[in-house]
């Protein structure tokens, strides 16, 4: 989900086509994204299409159950059954709006107070949230990370019986912080934006196996769409201003004003840009450089 800014030197590119060599094979030219919940997706389904895509929310239901969460190494065991199945590309999620801790890789840096900066936090004076700031088994298990629980593994409980993803009696996302939809701040900076190119996105790259990504969400400022309307992802409604998917009243929680939300887009927008070439320069794809799909969502198609 890619809105395309011009500002300065922040210019996302223009759709690309695909780093490998073109094939007129009609199979070769069918694109997946699959997901099944209840485990691994079928490596001999995916097989008959030249490009496999895997949604985060595959073996859910294995994954949310695991302590610590392991959603980042499931895709990769997945990737791994796929291409031994004889799937020429397969891709996999990754997200650089959410900081999403059942991903290893951002949970490390979610629970170490040496990061801090690199996520959006609450604002105290914005107290009750709209959201819980504490894990619904354990109310000693809090963060002052914004965080919301959209599509978030839960523990069930009788007002929430049937939640997106069980957890068997705690939800383990690390010792520090609750599950949930946490946020990066791409106002960081340079640090996080190395982090973010280099670890969440390259490092996400297996030779031979995993040969692209998935990136789900973006920024969207009520400003910009005001100075230039036809911005992709103008108007900002999904659901409202800010990052996409993410508790409508967001903004509210974490006390940002609109300029600062006008700032984190173009930062964002800046780091895009960098993530976009950064995989074109090593030989890897995403779905937001496919003519037409600039503004591609995570639903399985």
């Amino acid at each position: 989900l890619v809105g395309f800014l011009q500002r300065g030197e922040s210019v996302l590119p223009q759709p690309h086509p695909p780093p490998w060599p073109p094939t007129y094979q009609l199979t070769e030219s069918l694109l997946t994204m699959q997901c099944n919940g209840t485990g691994l997706s079928s490596p001999e389904r995916a097989a008959q299409f030249g490009i496999v895509s895997y949604d985060w929310s595959n073996a859910k239901q294995h994954w949310a159950a695991a302590k610590p969460m392991n959603c980042e190494e499931l895709l990769t065991i997945q990737a791994l059954h796929t291409k031994a199945a004889g799937t020429s590309h397969v891709f996999v999620y990754r997200n650089i709006v959410k900081a999403l801790p059942w991903f290893v890789t951002v949970r490390k840096k979610l629970n170490d107070p040496a990061y801090s900066g690199f996520f959006l936090k609450f604002d105290p004076e914005q107290r009750p949230y709209h959201v819980p700031d504490c894990a619904i088994e354990n109310p000693t298990h809090c963060s002052n990370f914004y965080h919301d629980q959209e599509q978030t593994p839960q523990v069930p409980t009788k007002k929430i019986p049937n939640p997106d993803g069980n957890c068997v009696d705690y939800c383990d996302c690390g010792d520090h912080h609750p599950c949930g939809e946490y946020l990066f701040d791409h106002r960081n900076g340079t640090m996080l934006r190395e982090f973010l190119v280099n670890q969440v996105i390259l490092g996400a790259l297996l030779p031979n196996v995993i040969d692209g990504l998935f990136l789900d969400d973006y920024w969207c400022s009520n400003l910009l769409c005001q100075e230039d309307p036809t911005i992709a992802g103008c108007p900002c409604d999904d659901p409202v201003q800010g990052p996409t998917e993410i508790d409508a009243r967001s903004q509210h929680d974490m006390g940002l004003t609109d300029p600062e939300i006008r700032d984190i887009t173009l930062a964002w927008n800046e780091t895009m840009t960098a993530v976009h070439q950064a995989l074109l320069d090593h030989g890897a794809y995403t779905w937001s450089l496919m003519f037409g799909q600039e503004n591609a969502n995570a639903q399985p198609v």
